[in-house]
């Protein structure tokens, strides 16, 4: 049996696709610029400010990540792990963004700067 595409159903992808939209950008936007990058690698936490520009070399697990900060963002820029997928995931400036390299045991995020503590309030 063969079902019809209707106006309603146009409606209602639309407004699905409208909602999607809505959200992404309140989550983009609602984000601050984070101050400092903290940086968990074997077990230690260690915390940058990231209006210093510096490269890290971190080594864990038997590899090693270079990660740079520069004009305010964080970006992992050389690593010898199999996939290098952390270098794929580009600069992180934003409170919250992170980066981890799951072979290498190493995970950076950006902190502070947050406007309001709670991710969503409700009632």
């Amino acid at each position: 049996m063969r079902t019809r595409f209707t106006v309603w159903d146009g409606a209602v992808y639309l407004a699905v696709l409208l909602l999607a939209i809505l959200l992404l950008v309140l989550l983009t936007v609602s984000k601050t610029e984070g101050e400092t990058l903290s940086v968990t690698c074997g077990g230690e936490i260690t915390h940058y400010p990231l209006s210093q520009d510096r490269e890290l070399t971190l080594e864990n697990n038997g590899y090693t990540l270079t990660v740079v900060i520069r004009g305010g963002k964080a970006s992992v820029d050389a690593a010898d792990c199999p996939d290098r997928l952390c270098r794929r995931m580009g600069e992180i400036s934003r409170s919250g963004e992170s980066v981890a390299c799951l072979p290498a045991g190493i995970y950076i995020r950006i902190e502070g700067g947050e406007a309001n503590e709670a991710d969503f309030i409700a009632g």
